[in-house]
């Protein structure tokens, strides 16, 4: 041969969940804090399935260091990742998620985080697989990209005897991740009233940033929770809750609806159009839905806006008409009497301070809750979003104004008032002795970043 015949290759962009650099774009967080990611992902959906089983969330967490690894596992008592979940989280070509395309105050919505778990111990440099055991079937995943760049899934499965709910377990290499379980656990506890939160952690080396209790597994931090669930007296917006249409723009819900469609052309249903009105807060009664779907004659079935969806607009008119705009108590909050306990119980809180306001940002509803606890020793700040605990600061790049000064950032604005946990400058005798708790709720939030913690807040 005199001369090279090129072949033009394909390669599937799957291989991207298994690629450091790509994961640190999808999870906007450096290959330093992949061990976080994952016990973030792992937490925020063992509570909402918890939540969706309707059941009080009891969420344990195991951290062991050996043998140069981090060993990861999260477990819950919720209902189990059913074996078809499971089998759509592997495939790598497409987005999984049932959070992504609504809009409610719920926790996450990242779209492909669980995928993102699986790849971080690969793109780390560890062969260990990822074991998932749910509903009786215990799954070892190995995965890994070949030389060509394609990516190559072992699965196996086999039966297990355990109890109800989904654990999770991986390993990622010790170097190099700067990572504190201990945070993570309370933090979630802070924020989640409702829940218990176990952790039993052992390190022999400081270098991972974390120390065991003991030498012990067995012995760790037992989160006790400080509200019945289910009860009267704790509300927060549930997974399994209906949504606004007062929440939706034409476009969210554009995304939504066409989202089912897209599943019906891969075999799901064609959901009939009474039936999706039906899904909605104030338009579940039958005879509401009759007259939002009375509109548009001729259109049965949500494959039908195809032909016109330009009509999704005039949709959401109609299903807002029908309807009455929910109160913001319907959003949640995790209230002063936790963030008081919590406070008194960790830190010895001499005084304490809580207020909480809403408003709207970009026509949708928010709450905004913050506590603040004059305490015995140095002390930590928590931001979180939903009900779920934030890697930085949130609003970061929002005004926060006073009579007296204006700061952007939350740990700015708390350093001009003396209240800062974290001051700006350190120097003998600066550091505030505060404990510092900053939570927002809301139905539709912006984020600036692929990692789903910076805000962008309308005014």
């Amino acid at each position: 041969m005199n001369e090279l015949k090129r072949t033009t290759f394909e390669t599937s962009r799957a291989a991207e969940y298994f690629d450091a650099r790509e994961l640190q774009a999808q999870t906007g967080q450096p290959a330093s804090n992949f061990a976080t990611v994952a016990l973030k992902e792992l937490m925020d959906n063992a509570l909402d399935a918890c939540e969706t089983a309707g059941v009080a969330p009891e969420v344990g967490i195991e951290v062991r260091e050996e043998e140069g690894l981090i060993r990861l596992s999260v477990s819950d008592n919720g209902s189990g990742i059913p074996l078809e979940t499971m089998r759509k989280v592997l495939n790598f070509d497409t987005r999984t998620s049932d959070k992504v395309a609504y809009r409610s105050p719920t926790r996450g919505a990242q779209g492909n985080a669980l995928k993102t778990v699986i790849g971080i111990p690969h793109a780390l440099g560890c062969q260990v697989p990822v074991v998932i055991e749910a509903q009786g079937i215990r799954h070892a995943i190995r995965a890994w990209v070949d030389p060509a760049g394609e990516l190559r899934v072992d699965r196996d499965e086999g039966e297990v005897n355990g109890s109800s709910g989904t654990q999770v377990g991986l390993a990622v290499p010790r170097k190099g991740q700067d990572f504190d379980p201990d945070y993570w656990a309370r933090s979630f506890a802070l924020f989640n009233p409702h829940a218990s939160v176990r952790i039993r952690a052992h390190s022999q080396s400081a270098e991972c940033g974390y120390q065991g209790k003991s030498d012990e597994l067995e012995d760790g931090d037992f989160y006790h929770p400080t509200i019945p669930f289910p009860s009267q007296g704790f509300r927060k917006f549930l997974p399994t809750d209906l949504t606004s249409p007062h929440w939706y723009s034409v476009k969210a819900l554009e995304r939504l609806l066409f989202s089912y469609i897209a599943d019906a052309r891969n075999g799901g249903r064609d959901l009939p159009l009474r039936e999706f009105v039906r899904q909605f807060r104030g338009l579940s009664g039958t005879q509401k839905a009759k007259v939002v779907v009375a509109g548009f004659p001729g259109m049965k079935y949500l494959s039908d806006f195809e032909k016109a969806p330009g009509a999704v607009a005039e949709l959401l008119v109609r299903m807002r008409e029908e309807s009455k705009a929910p109160s913001h108590d319907v959003l949640g909050v995790v209230g002063e009497e936790h963030f008081r306990v919590c406070f008194e119980e960790w830190y010895g809180a001499e005084r304490f301070w809580y207020t909480k306001a809403k408003g709207e940002t970009y026509g949708t509803p928010y709450l905004f809750e913050v506590a603040v606890a004059q305490i015995e020793e140095v002390g930590d700040l928590f931001t979180a979003v939903n009900f779920s605990p934030t890697f930085d600061d949130p609003l970061a790049v929002t005004k926060l104004e006073s009579p007296e000064f204006a700061a952007y950032g939350i740990n700015s604005f708390l350093s001009q008032a003396h209240a800062s946990p974290y001051p700006e400058y350190y120097w003998e005798g600066a550091a505030a002795r505060t404990a510092v708790a900053v939570h927002l709720v809301t139905p539709a939030p912006v984020f600036l970043d692929r990692g789903k913690t910076r805000l962008q807040l309308e005014g």
